[in-house]
């Protein structure tokens, strides 16, 4: 990652975990070279990423048949952006002239695009729907966020929308960032700025008009993150980021960080049924080492596997790990001391494509198997893997 997109990117990462009571990681092989060129019998797909956070170009998962999709990056660089289910529209992030944040565009069918963040508010996370009928997104009006898994410092305001595309339509969801969707589309997770995990209903948006509200739950809150981290982190929860649904939406993992001084403060994953006072395991990471320390959760899209990456400050080493929901086992695949934390999965979840920002280059990995099997150079920033249809 340049340097000059390092100081915005900091803001945009979040934590993930190790584990509390299951079985101590896989370590991973002396050797971690990486092969050269991209592995075989890669998903299809195309992959979506940033050159050099200028503009976004799309190429197959092996690097081949690249291609740019925007061209007007010098008057607002693209830091990422997201496809559409069917592939028609681009989600697309970009940091504007003048502007500390990052907005939110929406780029249409027919090239031409709308600004959905108004003017020096902050992005803070951003997902199609299922159906691609929806776009929601977290705008932080004032305060900050280390914004990649929604972890919501004190002060922040700012409050997690749903765009209606069709009817361009923004609505307003409730108080806080990250949202993420559930498989099936009927519910909206998001981080609660009264620090707490929030699922709104989204059935209101079946009936004729634009809802007043959605009605919403709060799963799980700090307080009961310190009823059950106690073990661990002794001054208590003061932190908590945003949830990320599993594959089949019964499960949901989120993160938090403990109060007291940063540098001291315990990270824990933690994953749980999607359902208000189910008890979470736990998957404690470690010292925090910064607040822009922290890492990404990201659910397989075909399994019960949680992938994540993280910085660790002392001494400072960059890892990529996969829990297994299902046994609680966690598998170190990668630790590097140089810099990466953006990486997507394959559609059929079988492969992990990771940007290694120092050197400009993708690794693969599989879940099983811990050190890269394949490298492409130049890489691209933030890729997203997906299966869109035929204009991606």
């Amino acid at each position: 990652m340049s340097a000059r997109l390092a100081t915005v990117a900091a803001a945009f990462l979040f934590i993930a975990g190790a584990c509390s009571t299951p079985p101590p990681p896989r370590g991973l092989p002396a050797s971690t070279a990486a092969p050269s060129g991209a592995p075989a019998g890669l998903a299809r797909g195309r992959v979506l990423y940033s050159s050099g956070g200028l503009d976004l170009w799309a190429s197959g998962p092996d690097g081949s048949g690249r291609r740019a999709v925007t061209n007007d990056g010098a008057s607002g660089g693209y830091a990422g952006g997201r496809w559409s289910p069917d592939g028609s529209m681009v989600a697309a992030e970009r940091f504007m002239p003048g502007e500390g944040g990052t907005a939110l565009f929406l780029i249409r069918a027919d090239g031409s695009s709308v600004r959905l963040t108004k003017v020096d508010t902050f992005l803070d996370g951003y997902v199609w729907s299922p159906d691609g009928r929806y776009l929601a997104y977290g705008e932080v009006t004032s305060g900050a966020t280390a914004a990649a898994g929604g972890l919501t410092a004190v002060g922040a305001v700012g409050d997690v929308h749903i765009y209606v595309v069709r009817t361009a339509t923004d609505l307003v969801v409730g108080p806080g960032t990250h949202p993420a969707f559930s498989p099936d589309g009927t519910h909206l997770g998001y981080a609660h700025l009264a620090g707490a995990i929030a699922s709104a209903d989204l059935s209101v948006l079946a009936g004729a008009g634009s809802p007043g509200r959605f009605p919403t739950q709060l799963l799980v809150n700090l307080a009961d993150l310190t009823r059950v981290s106690t073990a661990i982190a002794p001054r208590g929860m003061g932190l908590i980021g945003g949830p990320q649904y599993s594959s089949d939406g019964k499960l949901i993992a989120y993160a938090a960080i403990e109060n007291g001084p940063v540098l001291e403060a315990e990270q824990i994953v933690y994953i749980q049924e999607a359902i208000p006072g189910a008890p979470p395991k736990l998957f404690a990471l470690g010292k925090t080492g910064a607040l822009h320390h922290v890492a990404d959760l990201r659910w397989s899209p075909t399994s019960q596997s949680l992938a994540y990456t993280i910085i660790n400050a002392q001494p400072h080493h960059h890892w990529l790990y996969v829990i297994d929901a299902r046994s609680g086992e966690r598998r170190e695949l990668f630790d590097s001391q140089k810099h990466f934390l953006d990486y997507s999965w394959s559609p059929d979840g079988k492969t992990i494509l990771l940007q290694v920002d120092d050197g400009d280059q993708w690794l693969y990995f599989t879940p099983e198997h811990p050190g890269p099997i394949g490298s492409v150079e130049p890489g691209g920033w933030r890729p997203e893997w997906c299966t869109c249809g035929a204009r991606s």
